[in-house]
């Protein structure tokens, strides 16, 4: 079952996906379809599409929305501006906002703590940082949807309850203010998930329309991957530390006469690594240790064990 299948499943567990109103504000054409089509594809059918903060007043005046998806960045208005206006129709009459304790999932490209800070300050429920796998994006949002969280009015804050339960499988972003640091880690972490998904995706697009890899091509994926081993290093992401170093070391020690077959396995055991849930240690471990032993295997059938 693909990551993206158990996320679809687990939101039709807890949730009627059917009955659920989302409105997506996104400028980009492309990225907002693709965010609609995957929606539909996890059964949400409901779905308001807006291209600017105006057009998605229009809607929120006129549906209601249960969650809204929010691009940070979007022509006029942005979209930090039009959560700071929605929550402070708690506060002060304004007929464009109906529900101003709304949830907010922010889209944005954004990664720095004081960031991470502001928008938190303005009112956002949850982020995604951006470029996003699709099963991330559709966890985020089965969150943003489940979560009952207080609603705080206050004289400096309005806007979903910033402070979390301290529990040490939380794996959220937003937290009270003295958790900052931990913030910015996650969201690092989640951008380096989004990334090297992105990443992985093009060097098997490349291969399959270079028909295998060529010289060049060789030298891009081992720059790549050199410096994926000492990203996932930094963040202490042992498995993918090991499996891209594990690349890398097959890569120099077979030059050109690399197997790839034997990169396409690597390639798919980084995004498993990718895709698999932070606290499923066990399932990783396993999908590493087959790959050690192929390595190993063609290393021998080889006469080149290191």
């Amino acid at each position: 079952m693909s990551n993206l299948t158990y996320q679809t499943l687990r939101a039709q567990r807890k949730i009627n996906p059917a009955a659920v109103n989302i409105l997506v504000v996104e400028d980009h054409d492309a990225s907002r379809r693709m965010i609609l089509e995957l929606l539909r594809g996890a059964g949400f059918t409901r779905l308001l599409p807006a291209r600017s903060a105006e057009e998605a007043i229009g809607f929120l005046m006129s549906h209601n929305p249960d969650l809204m998806l929010l691009d940070w960045e979007l022509p006029g208005m942005s979209g930090v501006e039009l959560v700071q206006a929605l929550r402070r129709a708690a506060v002060e009459d304004d007929p464009r906002f109906l529900n101003p304790k709304m949830p907010v999932l922010m889209l944005t490209g954004r990664q720095k703590s004081q960031d991470v800070t502001h928008a938190r300050n303005c009112g956002v429920d949850e982020f995604v940082i951006k470029p996003f796998s699709t099963a991330g994006l559709l966890k985020a949002v089965l969150a943003t949807l489940t979560r009952t969280r207080n609603f705080v009015i206050s004289p400096a804050y309005i806007g979903p309850c910033r402070r979390r339960k301290s529990h040490t499988t939380y794996q959220g972003v937003l937290r009270r203010i003295d958790d900052i640091e931990q913030a910015a880690d996650k969201v690092q972490r989640d951008m380096f998930h989004q990334t090297l998904s992105v990443e992985l995706n093009s060097l098997r697009v490349l291969m399959q329309a270079r028909g295998g890899l060529d010289r060049k091509l060789l030298d891009y994926m081992v720059g790549r991957i050199m410096q994926t081993e000492k990203r996932a290093r930094e963040l202490r992401l042992e498995l993918i530390e090991q499996t891209t170093h594990s690349l890398n070391d097959y890569a120099v020690l077979f030059g050109e006469d690399v197997e790839p077959e034997v990169v396409s396995i690597h390639i798919d055991t980084l995004t498993r690594l990718n895709e698999i849930d932070v606290d499923d240690h066990r399932e990783a471990l396993k999908t590493v240790q087959q790959l050690e032993r192929l390595v190993t295997k063609r290393k021998k059938s080889r006469k080149l064990v290191a």
